[in-house]
């Protein structure tokens, strides 16, 4: 691959004299105007005009955000915003997380790594717990139950005697109330297990968004709670109720009792459970020399919880007990801070994003989102990394999210916020590329709640013409685009709430005051374009900048007059 260089300025158009500022409009795809599509049912005013004048100017197009064209295993996986920001970013399509591992464990490679048999091999010569934490779906976002019973059946072949696993309910990337579904799936396979002699069983859990799974430094307690559970074998004093006592024999039951108790929960909002024996006493409290696995192949949410099993200075709660583990990823999942030290499958190397050549080129950028989203315009933008390319000439702004609980009520989020951030930047005018992301339409579009991403939409839609109005005044250029789709399908043909992403496509559209045809999308050439996807989009804005993509970069969508 090549090295980073500055690069050539394109022939036929210079740029124009403002700004190229590029918003991620996360979650909101392109469907059927349906009473389930809460982007149709918005009507938002001002992301309809600049579609419909994009179209008759030629500046608009489909792109595919899904499947292969992001690198997944399949046209079946939906997108997912860690890769769709990998995408966007890098200009390449890497093969990503699931894809990885599903080779590796489909090749056996996976089985004979020297962290296979440091962590779970050595655990079992010395009779220890193998402990497996993860989202238990088929969602291929996060997890990949079928990743985990090929690992089980590893540790079959290798003569492991006892495991534990830690589920966590996802009701988010699959349907809502779909966990007694994987939890009844995981239960036959351990049944199957022990009928070899296997000491298999689940020992704690709860739902995604309450347990384990935060992200960004969002809410710890979400994270001290699967620490209690999983590690300590306790349950949150918080968590339990008179008619919820936390503790149970068996999953299905906690499960089940949550459901009469809150009817209204979803599975991604489950309590934490513990399950015990007759005698009340958790029957997979982590001790000394055990192995823990994190089947999690996605980050984001996987690098709290590995903070607390690996960091000695560890501020964000007291974990009262750390016994001295053997700790795994499925993958790296940071790679500036080495997180896990442990992992067994390689993660995508991703090299030459748009970011660094931009750098390299001495542009000044600025990034914006809330928490919920920062990373993805900061990290998996910048290819997995941590920190800045050039501090000297990158600015990010993170402006605190309100907690997941709060979503629902409040779907305007901090759209606003970031907006007004994004405006301050542009009115410093020390920026040449600007990049933000508007978290509401898969944040909210998680919840299912039709109404809420409703009103989700049209504040992003208010949003949106500050933007291209403050941009235009300084003969700028704005392109408006997402990483998936989300709030554009929130009802099934059956009338059932949907919750997770989509396998719609995504706009593509641009908005240049200046426009005077010099260009236009074109995607007609079948050997560029046999599938346009987000991996276009980084050629496209370095072409709006007034400069030559590399040409191992997925081809831009423009063709110059």
């Amino acid at each position: 691959m090549a090295q980073i260089h500055t690069l050539n300025r394109l022939p036929q158009f210079q740029g124009r004299i403002g700004p190229v500022v590029l918003v991620i409009l996360d979650g909101v795809g392109v469907g059927k105007e349906y009473p389930g599509n809460a982007v149709w049912l918005a009507r938002p005013e001002n992301y309809n005009r600049f579609i419909s004048e994009a179209k008759k100017n030629k500046l608009y197009t489909q792109l595919r955000a899904h499947g292969k064209a992001i690198g997944l295993p399949s046209d079946g996986d939906m997108g997912n915003s860690e890769v769709g920001h990998n995408a966007l970013g890098a200009g390449q399509i890497y093969a990503q997380g699931a894809k990885l591992v599903g080779e590796s464990l489909d090749s056996g490679r996976f089985f004979k790594s020297d962290n296979w048999k440091n962590v779970v091999i050595t655990a079992a010569n010395q009779n220890k717990t193998i402990h497996f934490i993860g989202l238990l779906s088929d969602g291929n976002v996060h997890s990949n139950i079928s990743h985990l019973f090929k690992i089980l059946e590893g540790c079959k072949k290798d003569g492991i005697k006892k495991i534990r696993i830690h589920p966590l309910l996802d009701g988010r990337d699959v349907a809502p109330d779909s966990g007694l579904l994987f939890i009844d799936k995981l239960e036959n396979k351990l049944v199957e297990l022990r009928n070899t002699g296997l000491d298999a069983q689940i020992a704690s859990g709860g739902g995604r968004m309450h347990v384990t799974m935060d992200r960004y430094g969002s809410d710890w307690n979400i994270v001290r709670r699967g620490w209690y559970a999983h590690v300590l074998g306790q349950v949150d004093k918080a968590d339990i109720h008179d008619n919820y006592p936390g503790y149970f024999r068996n999953a299905k039951s906690a499960i089940m009792r949550a459901r009469e108790i809150w009817p209204s929960k979803q599975d991604q909002f489950n309590p934490s459970f513990v399950i015990v024996d007759d005698n009340m006493r958790p029957i997979g409290k982590m001790e000394d020399g055990d192995a823990v696995i994190n089947f999690n192949f996605r980050g984001d949410r996987a690098i709290q919880i590995s903070q607390a099993f690996e960091l000695d200075n560890f501020p964000h709660f007291d974990r009262l007990h750390r016994p001295k583990v053997n700790y795994a990823g499925l993958l790296e999942y940071d790679g500036d801070s080495k997180l896990p030290q442990r992992y067994l499958v390689s993660p995508p190397e991703i090299k030459n994003t748009a970011s660094e050549y931009l750098c390299a080129m001495k542009i000044r950028s600025y990034a914006g989102a809330e928490t919920h989203k920062y990373g993805h315009v900061t990290y998996f933008w910048n290819g997995n990394k941590s920190g800045f390319i050039d501090a000297k000439l990158e600015t990010y702004e993170n402006t605190p999210s309100d907690p997941n609980e709060m979503i629902e009520r409040n779907p305007k989020m901090k759209a606003r916020e970031v907006t007004k951030k994004l405006l301050s930047a542009l009115d410093s005018k020390q920026y040449k590329f600007l990049r933000i992301n508007l978290a509401n339409g898969d944040m909210v579009g998680h919840t299912g709640n039709i109404n809420a991403c409703v009103e989700s939409i049209k504040e992003v839609d208010t949003c949106l013409a500050d933007i291209v109005s403050k941009v235009s005044s300084q003969n700028g250029i704005v392109i408006i685009t997402a990483d998936h789709g989300n709030s554009e399908e929130k009802i099934d043909e059956k009338g059932k709430i949907i919750t997770s992403h989509t396998l719609n496509p995504v706009p593509f559209l641009i908005i240049d005051n200046n426009f005077k045809r010099e260009y236009e999308i074109d995607v007609t050439d079948k050997a560029k374009f046999p599938v346009p996807g987000i991996a276009n989009v980084a050629a496209t804005f370095l072409n709006l900048l007034g400069y030559q993509a590399p040409e191992f970069y997925e081809k831009s969508l423009l063709k110059f007059k």
